[in-house]
This record gives structure tokens, sequence and C-alpha cells, in this order.
């Protein structure tokens, strides 16, 4: 394969705009909703194959719009979404970030991630190995970083996140997302964040038993905990070698991945996303 100065000698590049049906008009609102008329709705992609540490092949995208990025945003999609163009509700949802983040003038990165058996638990390792995935995504393409560096990680991905600016191996992000991740335990970031969004839906239920031996006849039942309980001692669990901020945000009427979990939920998450890893123009 030829090679790319993009992301280095060992990949080659699949370069196209893309534009999705009734989304080609400069004069379509960006991120926010409403106005944003001026920016358009094109997104050009960059895709190449990198190969890992470990022998494994796997894809690296840069969408970016056609003038100069004013911001660099690092997305990572939850556990259900392992492949870019994968389908489903979560990847869809992925896709439309994308072209709302590029919109509103940022690129945006992204990359393939192992792929999970669906109702397995997750494991250190699955965080570790995703974690390990975006450092090589930044890595690839760090001469191109331009203005601002954020991170959207949803649920696993999420996770993988924060491993990361766990390790040290990132140096700084400004603005930090998360959706959908409790912390049971501290996380503490070696790396220079600016802030920490944690983002739920407020219909994201998570039940913890109460005592080992809850499945016998007669035990309690198991606990029940919504976002605005769990989202704050998240958040109180979010530490740093440097000053930073951390956030919640409940959004009615979505679940786990932000999907909507009842008829018109009054939030549109990938709004509410956009508006929270972008600084303000």
């Amino acid at each position: 394969m030829s090679a790319t100065p993009d992301v280095g000698p060992d990949v080659g590049p699949d370069v196209r705009p893309d534009v999705r049906p009734g989304e080609g008009g400069a004069g379509e609102g960006g991120a926010g909703g409403g106005g944003g008329r001026g920016r358009s709705r094109t997104v050009h992609r960059r895709t190449a194959w990198r190969r890992g540490p470990d022998g494994a092949e796997f894809r690296v995208r840069r969408s970016h719009p056609a003038g100069p990025p004013r911001a660099t945003v690092v997305v990572a999609g939850p556990g259900s979404v392992s492949a870019l163009d994968e389908d489903g509700t979560d990847a869809r949802l992925v896709a439309r970030l994308t072209r709302e983040l590029v919109a509103a003038g940022a690129q945006v990165l992204e990359c393939d991630m192992p792929r999970r058996e669906p109702g397995c638990p997750v494991a250190a390792a699955d965080e570790g190995v995703r974690a390990d995935r975006l450092e090589q995504l930044v890595a690839a393409h760090r001469h191109l970083v331009a203005g601002p560096l954020g991170l959207v990680g949803f649920s696993l991905g999420g996770m993988a996140v924060l491993r990361l600016l766990e390790s040290g191996r990132l140096r700084r992000a400004d603005r930090v997302v998360l959706v959908g991740v409790v912390l049971a335990e501290e996380s503490f970031l070696d790396a220079e964040v600016g802030s920490v969004d944690l983002v739920y839906g407020g219909l994201d239920l998570v039940g913890y038993l109460t005592d080992e031996g809850s499945r016998r006849p007669g035990s309690l039942p198991p606990a029940v905990l919504g976002p605005e309980m769990y989202g704050e001692w998240s958040a109180r669990r979010v530490v740093g070698r440097h000053p930073l901020s951390v956030r919640v945000r409940l959004l009615e009427g979505l679940g786990h991945t932000l999907q909507p979990l009842v008829p018109e939920a009054p939030h549109d998450p990938v709004a509410a996303l956009a508006e929270r890893a972008l600084p303000r123009p």
C-alpha cells in the first residue's frame, strides 16, 4: 500500500467527502441546533489502515471540514460499536455526533476497536486494549492535531478514555466528555485535563446487590440507583495531578448510551455532547 503523510508509512489512504441525504447545504444548523447558517454539512474523510504492536490491523479515520479545523475531538464509541461504518442505533448516534462536530468546525478522530461478544462482562483488559488503540489513533495524527483537544467516550469507550488519561501517555486534554461512566473507585488523571463532563441518561438505572445471598429467598432485593445519585458519587472520584473541574449532566428520557426510552425525549444528545466537547467560538 502507498504511503501517506497523514498517518505514516504503514497505511494507505481512502480520502473522500461525505454528504448524507438532507445534510448537504451550507445553511443548515451546526452544534447546539438552530441558527448555524454558513456552516457546511459536508464531511471530508481520510481513512487509513494501521498495524498495532500485537500485529492486529485496524482503521483510523479523520473526519474534517473543508477549511482549517478549530478543534480536534477524539470519539470512542461504546462496546456495542467495534468497526467504523458499523450499523445499529449506537453506531448511528456516534456518526451523527461526528457530523455535528465537523459542521461546527472540528476535526474528529476515530478508529476500529476489538469486537466484543454481546453479554460478556467487561474486564480490565477490554478497557486497556481500547486505551492502547486511542493512544495509537492520536499518535497517528499528532502532527495534525489543531486547536483545543477534546475526548468523548461512551460507556466502555469512556472507561478507555479514563485509562489513557490515567496512564500519562496522553499529556493533555482540554475537554473530556464521558457518557454512562459509573466509577466504583477513584480515577487519578495523570494528564493535564481542563474539564470533565459526566453525562448520563436520566433513565439509566444501575442495580447493586445488597448482600452476597441476595439470590436466596428472603434476602434483600437489589438496590436500584439513578444517575442523580451515582453521578455525583462518580464525579467525586475523578481527581487529577492538575486542577480540573468535574460536572454532571443528566439528559431526561434517555438511557445508558443516550438512546431515547420515552416518546419525544426532551433532549437531543448530539447537541448536548457537541456543546460540551467543543470550546465556545
